[in-house]
């Protein structure tokens, strides 16, 4: 009878090891925060801000989004197939913005769901699982035990039946480079047993459900926006955008000036005179910086200067997005989500307008 040999003095391992596809499943997260957030309370604001249940009870969305967070987490327990990421990322996303959504009501005695700070803090907790992404689609893979990792989870789709080819070489690709890692020939030893069965598996015609749908999208565009028509509408949105958040400047010079004849109305609240409030300096400072920077965005574009447009128009909206929106959402909440809408739908259009026209160097 055999008996068990003990292990080498090397300890075992149990720091965490990053997943290939975990940068991507984060950035669906925070994806469905922000669109339960906007939806949310766009959806309340045109309702009155209805009550679930009447009379003693309230059935708070915050409850729903509590029960997606749990839902998401069994999910994530109970099975292993290639749709458990995605599913999981989804209820958490909205489960949390359910639940964020209403941080006014946890902070303040009088359950304030409007109160200021409700908003930056919203904003905050996007901005952080968006700087998680950031970070994690950053973090290198190819580490022995990380390769491993990833060829463990992708051997699952061995397991569900054909290949597809963007998975077959994904995985091949990995095995290859653990085969050649020196460090670990216990882990090069076992992708060289793997490595014949991924080869011998039947592969499924490439095919994807959405290919018709994307290719009739990119006709369209290519129709409907050609370079020019795309360019002007990103002078106008530039424009449009900068000319708004140039009031900023007109706010923080007024500001500057302690001039006591001068009235500020904020909210429907006229500041007293010499106040400066520190949220609307650093959002008036915020804005009026990137204002310029998206009027002289237009104005390299309308000077043919397109890759200088597109480095400033983007260099300004990440700078509305990543900072000043949330001291902009303590001054005014609706006001911060008007402007998020627009300010992604530029940053799309300026993406778009690089990918398509940008590339080869003209």
């Amino acid at each position: 009878m055999s008996e068990l040999v003990p292990a080498a003095a090397t300890p075992r391992l149990r720091g965490p090891v990053p997943r290939s596809d975990g940068a991507r499943s984060v950035r669906l997260v925070a994806v469905a925060f922000g669109v339960t957030v906007v939806v949310t309370r766009l959806y309340l604001a045109l309702t009155g801000y209805p009550q679930i249940g009447g009379g003693e009870y309230h059935l708070a969305h915050a409850l729903w989004g509590g029960l997606l967070l749990l839902v998401g987490g069994i999910v994530a327990l109970l099975w292993s197939n290639p749709w458990v990421q995605p599913t999981t990322a989804v209820c958490v996303g909205v489960g949390s913005g359910l639940f964020v959504d209403e941080v006014g009501k946890f902070i303040t005695r009088q359950n304030d769901y409007f109160t200021p700070l409700a908003a930056p803090i919203i904003y905050s907790c996007l901005l952080a699982v968006l700087g998680v992404a950031t970070l994690a689609g950053r973090v290198p893979l190819n580490r022995p035990r990380e390769l491993a990792y990833s060829v463990v989870v992708r051997l699952k789709d061995l397991a569900d039946g054909p290949l597809r080819p963007p998975a077959r070489a994904a995985l091949l690709r990995d095995l290859d480079a653990l085969a050649a890692e020196p460090t670990r020939p216990d882990l090069a030893a076992f992708a060289g047993e793997v490595r014949p069965l991924v080869e011998a598996a039947p592969v499924e015609e490439p095919r994807s459900p959405l290919a018709p749908v994307r290719a009739a999208a990119v006709r369209v565009e290519r129709v409907l926006l050609p370079r020019w028509v795309h360019r002007i509408l990103l002078i106008a949105g530039s424009l449009l955008l900068g000319l708004a958040s140039l009031v900023g400047l007109v706010v923080f010079v007024a500001l500057l000036s302690g001039d006591p004849d001068l009235r500020l109305v904020l909210d429907d609240t006229t500041l007293a005179p010499g106040s400066r409030p520190p949220a609307l300096v650093v959002a008036s400072a915020g804005e009026a910086v990137v204002g310029v920077l998206l009027v002289v965005a237009a104005g390299a574009w309308v000077l043919g200067r397109d890759r200088a447009g597109v480095r400033l128009c983007r260099a300004g909206l990440v700078l509305a997005l990543a900072g000043v929106n949330v001291a902009l959402g303590y001054l005014d909440a609706e006001l911060v989500v008007v402007a998020v809408v627009l300010e992604l739908g530029l940053l799309v259009l300026a993406g778009r307008y690089r990918t398509r026209f940008l590339r080869d160097g003209r």
